[in-house]
Parts: C-alpha cells; sequence; structure tokens
C-alpha cells in the first residue's frame, strides 16, 4: 500500500511502529506530543500554496534521532497531523508498506 494513502488506525499503527511505541496514541487527531515531535525529529510542515494549501511534510532529521536523516519524501494530507504521520512512516519505510498493518 502507498504511504500516501495511508489513513485512519492503519496510519495511526505505522506512525507507532515507526516511532518505536506502542499503539493507541491517536497521532491523527489528537496527538498531545505534536509540537515536540516535530522539533525532535526535525519534520517540516506546512500548507503549501502551489497545491491549493493542501498540508506538505518531509522529515529532515538529526544525527542521532530515532528516525533516519534525510530519507523519505515530501507527504501529503488533508490536515498537519495526517501530512506528518505519512512523512514519518515513509522516512522509516519508503514510499510503500505491506497491506496488512502491524
Amino acid at each position: 500500500m502507498k504511504v500516501s494513502e495511508l489513513a485512519g488506525e492503519t496510519l495511526e499503527r505505522w506512525v507507532a511502529s515507526a516511532l518505536g511505541e506502542a499503539p493507541g496514541t491517536p497521532y491523527t487527531t489528537n496527538w498531545a506530543g505534536f509540537a515536540q515531535a516535530l522539533e525532535r525529529h526535525a519534520i517540516h510542515v506546512a500548507p503549501m500554496p502551489g497545491k491549493h494549501y493542501q498540508w506538505c511534510s518531509v522529515v529532515v532529521g538529526k544525527p542521532g534521532g530515532r528516525l533516519p536523516e534525510g530519507r523519505g519524501g515530501w507527504m501529503e494530507g488533508p490536515g498537519p497531523l495526517v501530512a506528518v504521520c505519512r512523512a514519518i512512516v515513509s522516512a522509516r519505510n519508503g514510499s510503500e508498506v505491506p497491506d496488512d498493518p502491524l
């Protein structure tokens, strides 16, 4: 399955796996640690004017961080949480993941 198509609980399970955390955090709807994750993993997220203000995100990564540096492309989402979640999964797993969630 393409990471760009992940959504809902399936996306949340993949994000938990990518971050090495147990499933259960509502990453796509109410992620309490969202701002800290952006800083901790050097994640960029913004609405892109050239894409009709679609939210886009990319993981830059930091040396010694839990996510690989400079891996994964820009990912889109209907809001910042989904865009960041897709970017995290992409940084860890590439542009596609198995159809069965972890």
